[in-house]
């Protein structure tokens, strides 16, 4: 993959890092009003589907656009963009999202200010994905103020719930048609031509005893940092106990509570990571579901119920589940049991399931059912995204890896991921930045990346993926 088959042209790339300079403090500003919104992508509000501050984030993004002369285009508040015309009638495409998951606990930095610490920008959707977004929105920028014609519009697209679902993209899809070729800023350098098959449900069984509440989680793809439950006691006495013996565990607490002393409310502490790399995280329902096992606190349905959360969240690739799949150019399925609450005596547990390429959701869906319901689970609100491959032999994805290589100085292979993009629903469309395999987090483990607290990215790493967005651009002019 390091054939050189795309010439630089080094009077270009002087000017566009002249104007990159000049320009810095306006994308600074710019990124930070996207910031500034909380644009979590949630129920319905009127005429905005995915709730009032996604409509927000939107119509200030395409404000943006207009004020730098592109012309809007608003696609029923399920998603946006701003088009640059060409001279001829193809369309290429950047695909970016303006949602982001919830802030979340722990922040040492505002997350809704886009602040910049050193090399650093931080806030929530810096990296995902409202940098990227503004990125591709300068680099279209810089090919109108510099009167480069390209024969082909460039549409970007600005979606509102990617995060949550992707009803947008699919709206867009229905609607509309799909650009020629596609990119998507939303994944690693240089190109990833491939995405693993997202399967999401929910096991549901019914429980009685002395369980009062389980709670963790908020979104399906992200592992919760927490977990908290409700226990009866028998008594004030039996509540002390059964604190003393949650105490043994690190990450468990456990304290009395409840107006006659006998309920004890426990947390369990995790690691939160985005559930398509679980690796290196903790995920709060296991260690507490295993805290509550080990003691044998729980009594009736609920400790069967209890007993299968903690077997099901026992492993991030499925082999506690039924599907331990895994194949040579995907890798390993991962698995991650995320979301659990008990409402209504009916305790539920919700999965994010990535699974390789040459396997299908309907052996997913049949492994996990099997596995949940030797503990009295049975599967409800089934979704399946079907995994997408591209050759990375195709001429635009080597020219991609070329001009990748070329602007980071250094060279990276392309690649296929478990995390799951607007790639996987529009024809010809790959991801490409600006994010790095090894980029440097300067905070400790838990913080910093995407979804996590003080989600950051170096500013530098944006910048350079504007510039290679605006070279990207050009060359698939030319050859799609």
């Amino acid at each position: 993959m390091s054939e050189k088959i795309w010439q630089a042209d080094g009077e270009l790339e002087q000017e566009i890092d002249r104007w990159t300079e000049a320009h810095r403090e306006e994308f600074l500003k710019d990124l930070g009003d996207l910031v500034a919104v909380p644009s979590v992508s949630g129920p319905r509000e009127g005429d905005a589907p995915f709730g009032a501050e996604c409509e927000k984030v939107l119509r200030t993004a395409l404000e943006k656009a207009e004020a730098y002369g592109f012309q809007a285009e608003n696609y029923e508040n399920y998603c946006g963009g701003c088009r640059l015309k060409g001279q001829g009638e193809g369309e290429l495409g950047l695909f970016a999202h303006l949602d982001v998951v919830p802030l979340g606990d722990g922040w040492n930095y505002p997350p809704l200010e886009c602040t910049l610490e050193g090399d650093y920008v931080i806030g929530r959707g810096v990296g995902d994905n409202k940098g990227p977004a503004t990125a591709a929105l300068y680099a279209m920028r810089f090919l109108k103020e510099h009167g480069i014609s390209l024969k082909h519009d460039v549409l970007l697209y600005l979606g509102c719930s990617e995060e949550k679902g992707m009803e947008d993209i699919e709206h867009f899809v229905n609607t509309r048609k799909a650009p020629d070729f596609s990119l998507v800023p939303d994944t690693n350098f240089p190109v990833c031509y491939g995405e693993k098959g997202i399967f999401r449900g929910t096991v549901q069984a019914p429980v009685q005893g002395n369980l009062i509440s389980f709670h963790a989680g908020s979104v399906v793809n992200v592992i919760p940092s927490w977990a908290e439950a409700v226990i009866r006691a028998a008594s004030e006495e039996e509540a002390k106990d059964i604190c003393g013996r949650l105490s043994r565990y690190e990450k468990v607490r456990g304290q009395v509570c409840g107006e006659e002393g006998n309920e004890v409310k426990v947390r369990a502490e995790g690691l939160s990571r985005h559930a398509a790399f679980p690796e290196g995280s903790v995920n709060a329902v296991h260690v507490l579901a295993e805290a509550l096992v080990r003691e044998d606190i729980l009594t009736e349905t609920a400790k069967t119920a209890v007993a299968g959360v903690e077997r099901l969240t026992a492993s991030f690739h499925g082999e506690t589940t039924g599907i331990p799949f895994e194949d040579e150019g995907t890798g390993k399925l991962t698995c991650c049991g995320t979301v659990v609450r008990l409402e209504n005596n009916v305790l539920s547990l919700s999965f994010d399931v990535r699974y390789p390429s040459s396997f299908r959701g309907e052996q997913v869906k049949d492994g996990l059912e099997g596995a949940a319901e030797a503990f009295g689970f049975r599967l409800t609100e089934v979704q399946d995204s079907a995994p997408f491959f591209i050759s990375p032999e195709r001429e635009e994805i080597r020219t991609l890896c070329s001009i990748a290589d070329h602007v980071l100085g250094r060279h990276y292979e392309p690649y296929t991921m478990g995390g799951g993009t607007y790639a996987r629903h529009i024809p010809n469309a790959v991801g490409f930045g600006p994010g790095l395999s090894d980029q440097p987090n300067p905070f400790p483990a838990g913080r910093g990346q995407g979804h996590q607290p003080d989600e950051c990215i170096p500013l530098k790493q944006l910048l350079d993926g504007m510039k290679a967005y605006i070279l990207a651009l050009k060359a698939l002019d030319e050859m799609v």
